[in-house]
């Protein structure tokens, strides 16, 4: 896919970092990536990102991450392809790298992509086409996805970073906070040119956010009674809903008319 011109591109397009040897640059998904405010739903996030031939020979890369499970790459997908040119500048929001900390996670840029155009995404075109290899033909840049699943723990035996109750808890009680898990991406290249290829490598760390969006109703209920109604006069009760969660919470409320006695009951 040939990349569009940079005034459409997300912020990220102007983070570029290159291979070990020089061959190729990485576009998008810096060495030390924090993929920010993931929302926990079972579903794939997606971030764009780009690889350039920087030789006058053709390249063959593979892509590999660890764990594969959590982690795919895709050279088009259906979803990305439809978003439109605003909606793609504004994609991706990038916090840079801070190093005034002695943490782990010092020198981490922070990517966070937009949840709103991520409503718009049908699961199934991530779920298919997945690729472990592409090959650029001299000074060529292809367009990349990598889709990062969101599901809790992303590996069985993974180390995650929680509060008190994050992801889970009693309604009412709880406070859904962010946790984190880590993964590794690597990029192998070299010239097709049989035996005197030349080699190269890009490797990143990729630490992702997850957090579980939940609402919360004050009283507690699934079940709202209207007892003493007349017909004709208003009646009116207060009820509150609460985000108990670190991320952003979007709701609506449905009034269903029904005299299904299995629903009233």
């Amino acid at each position: 896919m040939a990349v569009q011109p940079a005034n459409s591109e997300p912020a990220n397009f102007g983070l570029s970092e290159c291979s070990v040897n020089g061959l190729f640059s990485v576009r998008g998904l810096p060495a030390q990536t924090h993929l920010d405010r993931i929302y926990l739903n079972g579903l794939h996030t997606l971030l764009p990102f780009w690889i350039t031939n920087k030789t006058g020979q053709t390249l063959g890369i593979t892509l590999a991450a660890s764990p594969a499970r959590a982690l795919k790459f895709q050279r088009h997908n259906a979803n990305w392809d439809a978003v439109s040119a605003a909606s793609r500048k504004a994609y991706v929001d990038v916090q840079p790298a801070s190093n005034s900390d002695n943490s782990d996670n010092s020198g981490e840029v922070t990517l966070r992509c937009s949840a709103e155009t991520q409503r718009e995404y049908c699961e199934v075109f991530n779920q298919i086409d997945g690729v472990g290899s592409i090959v650029l033909l001299p000074h060529e840049t292809a367009e990349l996805v990598l889709l990062v699943e969101a599901r809790m723990p992303v590996v069985p035996g993974t180390e995650l970073a929680t509060s008190a109750a994050a992801g889970s808890g009693e309604e009412g009680s709880s406070h859904f906070a962010f946790v984190s898990s880590h993964a590794s991406i690597l990029f192998q290249a070299a010239t097709m040119n049989g035996s005197l290829a030349e080699k190269d490598s890009y490797s990143a760390r990729l630490r992702s956010s997850y957090c579980r969006s939940v609402l919360e109703m004050d009283p507690p209920t699934s079940r709202i009674y209207l007892d003493d109604c007349a017909v004709g006069k208003p009646y009116e009760r207060v009820l509150r809903v609460k985000n108990a969660s670190e991320i952003g919470l979007d709701w609506t409320m449905t009034v269903v008319e029904t005299t299904d006695t299995t629903t009233l009951s």
